[in-house]
């Protein structure tokens, strides 16, 4: 081939590799956190009434050996693990649309990506007050004003839908009392978790369980993830909290951290 035919060629190609686009980033697998009730680590942890998490869900991914809860009852840790803070809030009785702080559902809103909360046996969008085997103070959007007021929870808090619908970026989800192991037993909330988490894994999602307190004298509690670019029967020692939750999650959603999230180290998701 003659030289000048050569040096087309080269400019040519050149010319249509750089017109053409570079492929588009693949989005970051959907994140689904699950918190069950009121078990500290080792009531959880190799228990035979817990056989889908110990035979199948830990199995296949990360279990955090070292996490911990902040605080009891229940109300404050589900605070701390969306705003970076209890708020000030010591018991289950603080009323919900009470708190003005940032969260992590706004932060979503704000930049644009989609969230929801599913919550077991809710009668009704972003419902404020207990009803049957739903309890408010599991369903931390219903606590945040701006949320409530802007109409953004009567949107997103949804009541547990009967059919997977396509998975937002990130989705809050709480079994009702008995199915999250708070009034019913440690097998009953895992048959739960046996007939829900699959479809959830099933649709790409990175899958997190962890529970919102342990017991009165144990806050050691079990957390653990399952999903695309997890090692499977892995184990991560360092000390993690419900900050560390939070942290983790922005981080991987690329928001900035919120409250104690910001010196806590961040859960790798």
């Amino acid at each position: 081939m003659r030289r000048s035919a050569v040096i087309f060629l080269v400019l040519t190609l050149g010319s249509v590799a750089a017109a053409s686009p570079a492929p588009a980033a693949s989005p970051a697998p959907p994140v689904v956190l699950i918190v069950m009730e009121n078990h500290a680590y080792g009531q959880i942890v190799g228990s035979p009434q817990a056989r889908y998490l110990n035979r199948t869900f830990i199995p296949a991914g990360e279990l955090f050996t070292n996490y911990w809860a902040i605080s009891h009852p229940s109300l404050p840790n589900y605070l701390a693990m969306t705003a970076g803070s209890r708020l000030g809030c010591a018991t289950d009785s603080c009323p919900p649309g009470s708190f003005g702080a940032n969260n992590l559902f706004a932060q979503l809103d704000r930049a644009g990506i989609g969230w929801r909360a599913w919550e077991e046996s809710m009668p009704s969008n972003c419902h404020s007050s207990d009803a049957g085997s739903y309890v408010v103070r599991h369903n931390p959007p219903v606590y945040f004003t701006h949320l409530v007021s802007r109409g953004k929870c009567g949107l997103w808090d949804r009541p547990y839908p009967s059919v997977l619908p396509p998975l937002r970026p990130f989705t809050f989800i709480t079994p009702n009392i008995c199915d999250d192991m708070h009034s019913c037993s440690i097998a009953t909330g895992d048959a739960w978790l046996a007939s829900h988490v699959p479809d959830l894994l099933a649709a790409g999602a990175v899958v997190i369980i962890t529970f919102d307190e342990g017991t009165s004298a144990d806050n050691h509690v079990m957390t653990a993830v399952v999903g695309p670019g997890v090692g499977a029967a892995t184990s991560d020692h360092h000390r993690y909290t419900h900050y560390s939750l939070l942290g983790g999650v922005e981080a991987y959603l690329g928001l900035p951290a919120l409250g104690k999230a910001a010196k806590a180290t961040p859960l790798p998701i």
